[in-house]
């Protein structure tokens, strides 16, 4: 019920709406403006670009939302990601994408470690990487100016063992990333 299309051009308009909208912004870093060529400037960006990968989240065929991993680093087999849903009328099965990402970041990829940023106030996605495995690693105070406020940066990671050894009931989650 759950696929990951790797994101290509004909995606970009529906992101670049997703990425603008309130219930997005409030928790990232910076809020950009609706503007298709700087969207189509990024995308290009990215492709040339392989520490980062993008997907489309579908659910049931439909697009639902985005997912990457970031910050890709091959020698010391970590990375970050990110994900959103875009539609919000599909919110409720937004706690059950991760595991597919984290199957495929340490069976298929064989990383280490994922790591994760998360931002003062977006307390739901905190509880979920606890409830997935991560540990609480550090407080980075006053770490982002938005909308001229400094807010709290919290960082959890999660490690390829972990995942393996206290997760396994979420190791059926499984599905292709292509890239």
């Amino acid at each position: 019920m759950i696929t990951f299309k790797k994101l290509d051009e004909s995606h970009l308009e529906q992101v670049l709406e997703w990425r603008t909208s309130e219930h997005v912004t409030q928790f990232m870093y910076t809020d950009i403006e609706k503007n298709p060529d700087r969207q189509k400037k990024w995308f290009e960006k990215i492709s040339k670009d392989d520490t980062q990968y993008y997907w489309i989240i579908q659910y049931k065929g439909k697009s639902i939302g985005l997912i990457s991993l970031n910050q890709i680093d091959r020698l010391h087999r970590k990375a970050t990601f990110g994900y959103y849903i875009g539609d919000m009328s599909y919110s409720i099965i937004a706690g059950r994408i991760q595991p597919y990402l984290y199957n495929y970041v340490f069976k298929d990829l064989q990383l280490n470690k994922l790591y994760a940023e998360v931002m003062e106030g977006n307390d739901g996605m905190m509880k979920m990487h606890l409830h997935y495995g991560f540990t609480h690693a550090a407080t980075f105070k006053e770490h982002i100016l938005k909308n001229g406020k400094f807010y709290n940066v919290e960082y959890f990671e999660l490690l390829s063992s972990t995942w393996e050894n206290e997760c396994k009931k979420f190791h059926k989650h499984r599905e292709e990333f292509l890239l």
